[in-house]
């Protein structure tokens, strides 16, 4: 798996301990990657969340991968990694965004 993680934006963290905070989401969009091409990553990973549908919050991912939000903080991503569609960004509070095959990113959250 080769995530990406973001140690400007959180220098005072080890990386392997921002990996770690991440979860099983990474692994979870790296199988995509390798086992769901075909498929839609939004459901791949609904389906591997077990939970129903994902809620998409609205705002917005910036070119760098930040999320951005009005009236509210943006969030740099804590960690990417790149499927077919573009990159995946792993955010604080389990945010992410999916990327989606129009260039857009689906942003929700899977605590």
């Amino acid at each position: 798996m080769k995530l990406i993680i973001n140690t400007k934006a959180f220098p005072s963290f080890d990386p392997a301990t921002l990996q770690e905070i991440l979860g099983v989401l990474p692994y979870w969009v790296h199988e995509y990657t390798l086992l769901g091409k075909d498929a839609n990553i939004v459901d791949f990973m609904a389906n591997k969340y077990g939970f129903g549908r994902l809620y998409e919050f609205k705002g917005s991912v910036l070119d760098d991968g930040t999320y951005s939000y009005p009236d509210a903080p943006d969030l740099p991503y804590v960690g990417k990694i790149k499927t077919p569609n573009g990159n995946a960004y792993f955010y604080e509070y389990a945010m992410l965004a999916l990327p989606l095959p129009n260039g857009t990113h689906f942003v929700t959250r899977m605590d």
